[in-house]
Formats: C-alpha cells, structure tokens, sequence
C-alpha cells in the first residue's frame, strides 16, 4: 500500500526499507505503463482514431521509461535494486487481479482506455507524485523531491492528453460520450480510497450497478476468465 509505506518514510525517515519498499511500488507501475501505452501505439492503429493520438500515446510511453529510469535510479541510490521487493503493480492488490476476456477487450478501445487511464488513473498519480514529492522535501531527501515532481509535471500533460483527445473522439456522438463516462466512473469506482460521499457522488451520478455499468461498455459482469489470466 504505497499511501501507508509513504507515511511510514514520514515517520521514520531514516528507515531506508521504508523508502526502498516505497520506491519499488512506483516504480513498477512505471513498467506496467511502459507495457500498456506502448501497446496502444501499435493495436491503436487498427482504430478510427488521428494519427496525433498515436504519437501522443508514442511521447507517453517514453515519459513512462523515464519514469522507470527515474526510479531505478533512485532505488539504487538507497542500495536497493529491482525486484527486492515484490511486483505489485503500485499496491492493493493489483497484481493478482484478473481481468475477464470481455473488459480486456473493451479496454483496447481508445475510448474507453483514454477515459480509464489518462483520465482518471493518471489524474491520481498526480496526487501521488506531487505528495510524494513533498514527503522527499520533507525529510530532506532532495533526490526523492526532485524525481516525482519531475514526473508529476509529466502526469499534468498526460491528463491534459486524455481530455483533449476525449472531447475529440466524442465530439457529436452522445453515446460515445455516455460511454466515456461510464469508464471513467468505473475506474474511480475501482480506487479503494474514495470517501463514502464520492462513492455516494458516482453511484448517484450513474445510476447504475458494476454489472450494468460492463454491460454499457459491451461485456458481461466481472468474474474469472477460463484461462485465469492476470491483469
């Protein structure tokens, strides 16, 4: 859980574990999201979409190896090294997800994937980054500070890329718009740290339950594929 081993480096700043166990959570996520938008590059390209959304997912993959290089380095810099720690995909649980072959499938639309990742997985790393950032100002671990507000200002672009390009594709289809919102509502639903009254927010904004919500997006209800395929 990188929110609690963030605030188990705040409370005992020399604990260098703390800061390596923290660090290793980061910066593999930084390596999934290599993975994931440099795949959009190539299976994108069988979509309808502009050619300036493939080169924006292109910058984007690149800004993901350099935040994976970024925290390598900063991981080495406390004498640790990739895979010390377990592969969590950034905590909660992540890595042993499975995701159905329906949602898999309705995740390679732009679409969809735009309005879950750009939009609202890369808005909360913004306030990872910029909170980490402060937590390495806080303790004087300069280093720490100057690496995730690096890549902080690299998540407001990649925001910034998904609400231009979704207005873009959804401009004059209302039911590519209801769906780019019902992916962005499943996706904050999926964060295990909204408050009870964003919870109550989304489900009344909705209006519709999990399996309801899969089915507006052309699949079935979560469950276990055949094959058991990790996300």
């Amino acid at each position: 859980d990188l929110l609690q081993l963030r605030e188990m480096v705040k409370t005992d700043p020399s604990n260098a574990e703390f800061r390596k166990a923290m660090v290793s959570g980061i910066a593999s996520a930084e390596f999934a999201g290599i993975d994931s938008f440099s795949r959009k590059v190539c299976e994108w390209q069988d979509w309808p979409v502009p050619w300036s959304l493939i080169m924006a997912m292109a910058r984007q993959t690149w800004d993901e190896v350099r935040h994976a290089w970024l925290g390598k380095e900063l991981l080495e810099s406390y004498g640790g090294e990739l895979g010390e720690y377990p592969d969590t995909l950034a905590g909660g649980g992540a890595a042993g997800a499975v995701v159905p072959d329906g949602v898999a499938e309705a995740l390679r639309d732009p679409i969809v994937s735009l309005s879950m990742t750009n939009v609202s997985l890369e808005g909360a790393a913004l306030q990872l980054f910029r909170d980490t950032s402060l937590v390495g100002r806080r303790i004087g671990d300069r280093m720490m500070e100057h690496v995730f507000d690096y890549n902080w200002a690299d998540e407001v672009t990649h925001t910034a890329i998904g609400d231009y390009f979704i207005k873009l594709l959804v401009e004059g289809k209302p039911e590519e718009e209801k769906k780019a919102l019902r992916a962005h509502g499943l996706a904050e639903a999926f964060r295990a740290r909204l408050s009870a009254e964003q919870t109550e927010e989304l489900r009344a904004f909705f209006a519709e339950e999990l399996d309801r919500g899969l089915s507006a997006l052309g699949t079935g209800a979560v469950g276990p594929t055949s094959n058991g395929a990790a996300g």
